[in-house]
């Protein structure tokens, strides 16, 4: 073998490893940790705004600081009252990448004071854009996760295989960052990070095959509530974010009564009361076109107060990962009905640019929903659901 040989061989043997061992720029997504500007703090979900983020160029590392104490039970903002439940939800904004092959890496500090409170959860989390439906994942760590690092930094490592979610919700993530449940801690310590990277590892995906269009069971659906037997139909959230709401059947059979429990008395501390109600159409839908008819009667008594909100809402099975779509019906737009019967429609123009409307993929929808927002009402007057409608093409 030549000279020029040999070379060209340990040429091709050194990039050969370079590129398995340490995957390109362009295959890789490395997060800044030098500007605190780039990091999003997303508010929604009982997310608050309770963190300093800073850059220590000494140490180059970020600097995560909460800012929440025991004062905070009667702080103005409701999700900073919710001691128990709220979290601090960070991201950085990234170039629209698959990671169903991907590996995760970063090194974290948390304080021995966290470690020893054992409160706190840390999840990291790989996030969709608006155009994946903001589809999440994430991957939870407890305290006692980080008792070996004493305080010091843990590298952490993690594969895709890693989350629990369909793999399908990584096929376009746009979000990557950190989201710190509260759980009633009361520590305020700084929490360091100085390194996150996403290796692609883009020559292992797997394209997504062809999804097949749903082809429609019925073209019209009619829930009317005159029966114990369909109200007990009706699926009603209880959880962190949704209140439950009491449900029973209306004198004369004309409905379902509806009894919030969003009263001063009634709700724990920093719960907002939302009550989110479903009727399930038993199978996925495509609701491309459509049209959803609510049949409603409401007391003049929340129309005078002024604070209740109405969301109309459709929203897909486990099949669609559960993507939520809803457009808001403010009282003051029908005011004229006050303590009437009033017919709400949802179409699928609710959901077109300038409308208002939240509006995601809609292609298995398995449930048609209606979501009562009190923003801190104290009014809780039975409101009667009549009858929903649904109504698609032929």
């Amino acid at each position: 073998m030549t000279i020029v040989s040999v070379l060209l061989a340990c040429w091709a043997s050194n990039t050969l490893w370079a590129a398995t061992a340490v995957p390109e720029a362009r295959d890789r997504l490395e997060l800044s940790m030098s500007d605190p500007a780039l990091w999003v703090i997303d508010t929604s979900h009982l997310g608050t705004s309770q963190v300093v983020i800073t850059y220590d160029a000494g140490e180059k590392v970020l600097i995560m600081t909460p800012t929440w104490s025991a004062g905070d039970a009667a702080a103005a903002d409701l999700n900073s009252r919710n001691i128990q439940n709220s979290n601090l939800h960070l991201y950085q904004l990234v170039k629209r990448s698959d990671c169903t092959q991907a590996e995760s890496f970063f090194e974290i500090s948390v304080p021995q004071a966290y470690v020893d409170e054992g409160r706190l959860d840390v999840q990291y989390t790989l996030q969709g854009g608006e155009a994946d439906d903001y589809l999440f994942n994430g991957r939870t760590f407890l305290m006692k996760d980080f008792a070996e690092a004493k305080g010091g930094y843990k590298s952490v490592t993690l594969k895709s295989s890693d989350f629990s979610e369909p793999e399908v919700k990584r096929r376009g993530i746009q979000r990557v960052g950190f989201t710190l449940h509260r759980n009633g801690s009361m520590i305020s310590a700084p929490i360091k990070i100085r390194q996150i990277s996403v290796a692609l590892n883009s020559t292992k995906i797997v394209p997504l095959l062809p999804e097949v269009d749903i082809v429609n069971p019925a073209s019209f659906y009619e829930f009317t509530y005159t029966t114990q037997t369909a109200i007990d139909q009706v699926q009603v959230e209880n959880s962190t974010e949704a209140r439950d709401i009491t449900r029973k059947l209306g004198d004369g059979a004309q409905g379902m009564v509806l009894l919030p429990t969003w009263g001063p008395d009634q709700l724990p501390q920093g719960h907002s009361g939302v009550a989110y109600l479903k009727q399930t159409l038993g199978t996925p839908h495509n609701f491309a076109q459509f049209e959803v008819q609510y049949q409603l009667n409401i007391p003049r008594a929340y129309f005078d107060e002024g604070k209740l909100d109405i969301y109309l809402c459709i929203q897909a099975g486990s099949a669609g990962n559960g993507v939520w779509s809803g457009a808001q019906r403010k009282l003051a737009s029908f005011a004229d009905k006050a303590g009437q019967d009033v017919v709400l429609t949802l179409t699928q123009d609710d959901f077109l640019p300038g409308h208002g409307g939240h509006g995601k993929k809609r292609n298995k929808i398995e449930h048609v929903a209606l979501q009562l927002v009190p923003h801190g009402s104290v009014v809780t007057e039975p409101i009667l659901l009549k009858r929903i409608t649904v109504k698609l093409p032929q």
